[in-house]
């Protein structure tokens, strides 16, 4: 949760440059852009503040905590059953596997979450919604159920690669470390720092394989009756279709269009992939630290007696 709030500036940032439509190629990366409301990362961070304030930066934050907070819970579930569940598969290839799985299911569990934070953030002076529950209500109305998963296939396209990525490439950066560390190339008194290390790396790698669905996704998410009264109101319509949408933005923005806001993105993979694993590994410690001291994690299952 701290995490999250730490890096909602750079979420709103990059969700606001995913959705500009306007053509974009290498000579875009560092000219500013007069024709465009958000030209770059300094740019963004400062027409924000002006025109909506430090609030502004943490639009949507609110339903992000609760889709964080959820996810989490979702993924390391099914994660732990799916690891004991493919036990005899390869250990190289199991961690991609389970990461795969495991993110499919915690997406589409808390998918109006996801959607509800990049409608919120994406909202300037004149609000579209007043509050999470006016947000439900209006969408559950005006677009129904179906409204609430408008780019549901893009993100599960999405999160299979990306999830399998970063377990995949985590495990692979740690095992490289140990090995570092057996040759005595690197010390072993820094295993928390070497956590994190891994952990944004991971995070890194896994976010640049899979972020031109991510624009994808942000851009059918936003989809819908208000879509002209957003922020950017310049957000064209497109099909459900993922496949659909991706050669439109090619066609009409160029193949860098894809990786809008791919800085900002990265400039949150990598601190939130570090805090991600970091407390991962120490939950593991200390579950293992009080199972080897005789705590009893969870309760015995009950036996029926006939």
């Amino acid at each position: 949760m701290l995490c999250r709030f730490a890096i909602s500036p750079l979420d709103v940032i990059k969700i606001r440059l995913q959705v500009q439509s306007e053509p974009y190629n290498l000579k875009h990366i560092f000219a500013h852009r007069a024709n465009v409301k958000y030209s770059g990362i300094n740019q963004a961070f400062k027409t924000i503040i002006k025109e909506e304030g430090i609030k502004g930066l943490f639009k949507g934050n609110v339903a992000a905590e609760w889709l964080y907070v959820t996810y989490g819970a979702s993924q390391l579930y099914a994660y732990y059953h799916l690891d004991s569940f493919l036990k005899n598969i390869s250990p190289t290839v199991k961690p991609f596997i389970s990461g795969m799985f495991a993110g499919s299911f915690a997406t589409a569990a808390t998918y109006p979450f996801d959607l509800l934070r990049t409608r919120f953030a994406m909202q300037g002076m004149n609000k579209v919604y007043d509050s999470i529950p006016h947000a439900i209500s209006d969408i559950y109305e005006k677009e129904g159920m179906r409204g609430f998963y408008r780019g549901l296939g893009s993100s599960i396209t999405q999160i299979m690669p990306y999830m399998g990525l970063m377990f995949f490439s985590y495990e692979g950066l740690c095992s490289t470390v140990q090995h570092l560390q057996r040759n005595q190339i690197i010390s072993e008194n820094h295993k928390r720092t070497n956590d994190m290390i891994c952990g944004s790396l991971a995070g890194i790698i896994s976010k640049t394989g899979v972020f031109p669905l991510d624009v994808i996704r942000k851009r059918l998410q936003v989809q819908g009756p208000h879509l002209s009264e957003y922020v950017v109101s310049t957000i064209p319509t497109y099909s459900s279709s993922v496949w659909e949408c991706m050669k439109k933005i090619i066609n009409t923005e160029g193949v860098l269009g894809l990786y809008k806001g791919i800085v900002p993105g990265l400039l949150k993979a990598g601190p939130s992939g570090a805090v991600y694993f970091l407390m991962f590994e120490i939950a593991k410690d200390c579950i293992t630290y009080l199972k080897d001291s005789g705590f009893q994690i969870l309760p015995e299952k009950p036996v029926l007696r006939l």
